[in-house]
């Protein structure tokens, strides 16, 4: 695929949508080395007239804010938006057709991956959807070097019909098609058995992209079978990897640098927000400043920076559907930090985890999945895991690692989890060892950290 014919096959497709988005991206490449002070006279502004828009023409909010003493004229950037009440996905389901706007907005509706859940549809007006997706997308990407109608490759959903409808499998060949003309090769992440990864070795042989971008755990998958099987993935001369949809523990980004031999970096968003950060070449993720406006809270205040806090975001370009101090439900910490890149966009620290991923001790003392994920990232050798806690509060720890763990490691993390928990709580675990030579073997897609309400049967150790 030469770059020219991809380049315009990606904006007739753009264009033939109405997310043509080359204005987009040029604002958004002008304004992140703006002083801070400029864009954020900008950003008030903008999220005052969503406000006001959101007060005249959202049923929901101009309902629920009816009793508040608020006004958006009243808005300040330090004050934020604290007196307004947080949005959660079950306001959102419960009250759906009230968050859409009386004004008639073009839009389209999508889907969230549902990783975290149900996936849920999400209404997104075309400015949102250039500016959020598109455009922000692009800009990361140009920080890595890429240029538009380079070659890239895709390890993602949708890649192939999961419905056995005729329906899904039009959608699919349709998708396969548009994104081939420009110029990506997809890798269906559902699909990553021996034969299919080295069949997609192959495409991207062939295919030679600069840019890489996919699932966190495909992508990860992806490499596991590359080095089992030994194919050499610095072949591929990938410039960059991008890993978005879940997080990624540094083990698994080390091996996948390892195996491609170029930087494997950070696409932070999600669906209905778009993309809410992204990292640049000095390790530091930018926050989309000019898109949404992010509250850090801790404890039902603003956090300070260098604190683990919920995330909450506005998004100042959804106007159809508008999200209104929305609860992400992600912990990160927020820097006050000047990147040396130039660029003056907010930088946070770190994606810490999901908000209610957490379990109980006995004595009711709620304990964060981080403890596990900075317990884990000390031992070199354990690239995934997964803790299950019983409603007898036992707690199943599976490990997969690449070498034998020997006793006084598992005896350490026994320790250390007594000394977290208390010793009333018991501690059962399984190891899955995985040998390049011999195939693979993994947990597959899970979250880190389970409970579950009813007693299951105990794992062999």
């Amino acid at each position: 695929m030469y770059p020219k014919i991809a380049r315009f096959s990606h904006w007739l497709v753009q264009k033939a949508r109405g997310w043509d988005y080359e204005e987009e991206l040029s604002s958004l490449m002008e304004s992140q080395k703006e002083k801070k002070e400029e864009r954020e006279l900008v950003r008030l502004k903008a999220v005052k007239d969503l406000l006001k828009h959101c007060s005249l023409n959202v049923p929901y909010y101009r309902d629920s804010w009816r009793d508040i003493s608020f006004s958006p004229d009243d808005v300040t950037l330090e004050s934020g938006l604290g007196i307004l009440p947080i949005l959660t996905k079950d306001n959102l389901r419960g009250h759906y057709k009230f968050f859409s706007s009386n004004n008639k907005i073009p839009y389209d509706v999508w889907k969230s991956s549902g990783s975290t859940g149900e996936p849920f549809p999400f209404v997104l007006d075309n400015n949102s959807i250039k500016y959020n997706t598109f455009a922000a997308l692009a800009r990361g990407k140009k920080w890595w070097g890429w240029k538009p109608g380079e070659p890239e490759a895709m390890i993602w959903s949708g890649v192939s019909d999961a419905s056995g409808t005729l329906k899904g499998r039009l959608q699919a060949l349709k998708r396969r098609i548009s994104w081939g003309l420009q110029g990506i090769v997809l890798i269906d992440v559902y699909k990553l058995d021996s034969s299919s990864i080295a069949e997609g070795y192959k495409k991207l042989m062939k295919h030679q992209p600069k840019l890489i971008r996919g699932i966190s755990s495909g992508l990860y998958r992806f490499c596991v079978g590359l080095s089992s099987l030994g194919l050499d993935g610095h072949k591929l001369n990938v410039s960059v990897v991008i890993y978005t949809g879940e997080g990624l523990p540094e083990s698994q980004k080390a091996f996948i640098e390892q195996i491609f031999g170029c930087p494997v970096v950070c696409e932070y968003g999600c669906t209905e927000l778009g993309i809410i950060g992204f990292e640049c070449p000095e390790r530091k993720i930018h926050l989309s400043d000019e898109n949404l406006f992010c509250e850090f809270i801790k404890d039902g205040k603003p956090a300070k920076p260098g604190e683990v806090a919920e995330l909450v975001v506005t998004n100042m370009r959804n106007y159809a559907f508008p999200l209104v101090r929305y609860s992400v439900g992600d912990l990160v910490v927020p820097s006050e930090d000047v990147c040396k890149c130039g660029r003056t966009l907010p930088l946070i620290d770190g994606i810490q985890g999901r908000l209610h991923d957490a379990i109980i001790s006995p004595d009711g003392t709620v304990i964060h999945a981080l403890f596990f994920t900075h317990l884990f990232d000390r031992y070199e050798n354990v690239h995934q895991f997964r803790v299950v806690q019983e409603a007898d509060y036992d707690l199943n720890i599976e490990l997969v690692s690449r070498g034998k763990l020997n006793t006084v490691v598992i005896d350490d993390i026994r320790g250390l989890v007594d000394a977290k928990l208390g010793n009333k709580v018991r501690v059962w675990h399984k190891l899955s060892l995985y040998l390049f030579q011999k195939g693979v073997k993994h947990l597959g897609l899970f979250l880190n950290l389970i409970r579950v309400v009813s007693c299951s049967s105990r794992p062999s150790c």
